[in-house]
């Protein structure tokens, strides 16, 4: 009897021996093998602004690796030098003004836009003190940064939903940029202004009355464009990085915290109720399907016609490619993100 016992438990004691060296075994060859290679995307973004966090999300939160990605992510300041790029072959993918990359394939690039990072801008008119309503404005002027601006967009759409009509009825006069459009209003060259934040806090605080804002006028004032033949060769890999700005844009909708975290990291900002703003300002901005858009195109095509002819008689559907958007729509990649 004792000696049964005792073939029990060595036999009890082998089990557990084998079962250990096994489990050791099996640590030992998941530490040994390698990580799954990450496929390496080139990137960059053109301003440093609140609108721009959705795409700096999945730099900080690791979303780009969660996709199988390597991206390197660069800052290049204006749109016509991230167009260069991109038809170099420098960077892969850009997040950059409508305006930029519409203007580059028109101009004969071999580029097109694949999503839609936001579909307006918060752009505000601000009016003189004294200003309550459009109608006050006939026979006067208002300020932008340039004529063929998304701000100059909005101002003639504005101006003809309250009934005037831009140029006859109210000047448009080209100031060079948001803060000399803030400086014209100050010094009494202008009756209105078009700002954008966070211009837009310097001039409630000087006193100046804010009669409109743009929000839900469509304008794609950030889109994601690439070459052709990236798509062509990487469509997986453009497939999975709109797949990373989806999430970035769902996390800047639904954790206003991390949102602010990472608006303050890339912009310098430290002061709360700046970024609270800047936040508010922007929460309502960002597609989150990244659907592109004929209409939007459209309308950035209208705003330039006035000074590139040939955009008056280009098609919009030539400057984007919904195949991406459309086959995570399909695959239900949206609904499961969002859970609904």
């Amino acid at each position: 009897m004792a000696r049964c016992k005792r073939l029990e438990v060595g036999v009890l004691y082998g089990l557990i021996l084998t079962l250990l060296i096994l489990l050791a075994a099996g640590e030992f060859s998941n530490a040994a093998r390698p990580a799954p290679k990450l496929d390496k995307v080139t990137a960059a973004y053109t301003t440093v602004g609140g609108i721009l966090t959705p795409i700096w999300i999945p730099l900080e939160r690791g979303i780009f690796q969660k996709y199988g990605l390597d991206v390197d992510m660069k800052f290049v300041s204006t749109g016509p030098v991230v167009v260069s790029a991109l038809i170099a072959g420098e960077i892969d993918v850009a997040a950059a003004a409508g305006e930029a990359m519409v203007g580059g394939i028109l101009g004969g690039a071999e580029l097109t836009i694949v999503g839609f990072g936001a579909t307006t801008t918060p752009l505000s008119l601000f009016v003189i003190p004294t200003i309550s309503q459009f109608e006050q404005l006939r026979g006067g002027s208002v300020a932008v940064s340039r004529l063929t601006s998304s701000g100059a967009y909005m101002l003639k759409v504005g101006l003809r939903k309250h009934g005037l009509e831009p140029i006859k009825d109210v000047a448009i006069i080209q100031a060079g940029g948001i803060p000399e459009s803030l400086a014209a209003l100050q010094a009494g060259k202008v009756q209105g202004a078009i700002l954008s934040p966070p211009t837009t806090y310097k001039a409630e605080a000087a006193g100046f009355r804010r009669l409109w804002n743009s929000l839900g006028v469509e304008y794609p004032s950030l889109v994601l464009a690439t070459r052709k033949s990236y798509l062509r060769d990487s469509e997986d890999a453009a497939l999975r990085f709109l797949q990373a700005i989806a999430e970035g844009v769902y996390i800047f909708k639904t954790d206003k915290e991390e949102a602010l975290k990472v608006m303050s990291k890339y912009t310098k900002v430290t002061d709360r109720k700046i970024l609270e703003n800047t936040y508010a300002d922007n929460r309502e901005v960002h597609s989150q399907t990244l659907e592109p858009t004929t209409s939007g195109i459209k309308n950035i095509l209208e705003t330039m016609a006035a000074t590139t002819p040939k955009a008056a008689t280009a098609r919009p559907e030539d400057f984007i490619d919904t195949r991406l958007v459309k086959k995570l729509e399909e695959g239900g990649f949206f609904r499961k993100l969002t859970g609904r």
